[in-house]
């Protein structure tokens, strides 16, 4: 049996670093989207009370 490339190299999808940026991006982005929402609400509300 030989042995292949993908025996070898398992792919970016299964590289633990990879997969750690990937998630902290992720964890970023949503923060961001999250509290500039959040403030975007806040804003529009202060706004009509004011």
């Amino acid at each position: 049996m030989s042995s292949t490339q993908s025996d070898t190299f398992d792919g970016y999808e299964h590289n633990p670093y990879q997969h750690t940026m990937h998630t902290a991006a992720t964890v970023t982005l949503w923060t961001i989207v999250v509290l500039g929402v959040a403030c975007g609400i806040f804003g529009f509300i202060w706004g009509l009370a004011h």
